[in-house]
């Protein structure tokens, strides 16, 4: 198959399961998330996240290496993104996340695919360096997921202020069961992200005589870090909780897509090096 052909089989996949999952959750209100037909719904994700993860393969059986362009990474990344979380639904009760997750994995594909990075393969010095940026992805990933779940956590909150009831609000789990799984998707995304930077600080000193190189995808990790690990320690004394949390959440999040997709862009568009 074509590149086309792959890459919009598998966004109309996820997309196909996003809809169908919305029409789950509106025809079972506040009944259990977890049934059999919202399962089913997420079939096609299942097999467009195969085809993903196939396109990503073959693409880098090709060019020998990873593609670190902004169209590369944001195949891989979006594809780690979708298999991390369809194994988490084994383990967590995420499925209602799929409504966001999906369509972001399907647009970082079609977008991938239009912007057509010129393709950046670089040398990884052994399978220590693999684990480093594999790791890094998995934090990014985790952490987006996570930042979902705010959103989600937020919509819930402000349709419960106003005292509505629409079906999607029905079909949510209760404020409190939101908040615990939020914190639990931040607490191991910081950890993976904590491994990564020290790891990366490793091979930076290794490479280039200094642990970080203050350039600004650096510094914005870094902050996201920051963000993260506060929120985290504020939860731990008891300070911060519920709306305010999720909205640190959001933030520690975006500062981690500037880091690398927004940097990545700017830097694309006006052709820097």
């Amino acid at each position: 198959m074509s590149v086309a052909a792959l890459t919009f089989s598998a966004a109309l996949a996820y997309v196909l399961s996003a809809g169908l999952i919305v029409v789950q959750l509106r025809a079972h209100r506040g009944a259990d998330s977890e049934s059999v037909s919202l399962r089913l719904a997420y079939l096609p994700a299942v097999v467009g996240c195969a085809i993903h993860v196939y396109f990503y393969s073959v693409a880098y059986r090709a060019l020998g290496g990873i593609d670190f362009s902004l169209s590369g990474m944001m195949v891989l990344v979006s594809a780690i993104l979708s298999a991390l979380f369809l194994l988490g639904c084994a383990f967590m009760p995420i499925r209602r996340l799929g409504l966001l997750v999906f369509p972001l994995a399907a647009f970082s594909l079609v977008f991938a695919y239009l912007w057509n990075s010129e393709v950046i393969v670089l040398e990884v010095a052994g399978k220590s360096m693999t684990v480093h940026i594999l790791l890094s992805i998995a934090a990014f990933a985790l952490l987006t997921i996570a930042a979902v779940q705010a959103l989600l956590y937020l919509y819930q909150d402000r349709q419960f202020k106003r005292r509505t009831n629409p079906a999607m609000l029905m079909a949510l789990p209760p404020l409190q069961t939101m908040e615990s799984l939020l914190v639990k998707l931040v607490t191991s995304g910081f950890v993976l992200l904590t491994i990564a930077l020290i790891s990366g600080a490793a091979f930076s000193r290794e490479i280039f005589g200094q642990a970080f190189e203050f350039k600004h995808h650096t510094v914005l990790a870094l902050a996201g870090w920051v963000v993260f690990g506060v929120l985290l320690w504020q939860r731990f004394k008891g300070g911060l909780s519920g709306h305010s949390a999720a909205i640190w959440v959001v933030a520690g999040a975006i500062l981690l897509q500037l880091g690398y997709f927004g940097t990545k862009f700017i830097s694309e568009s006006l052709n820097i090096q």
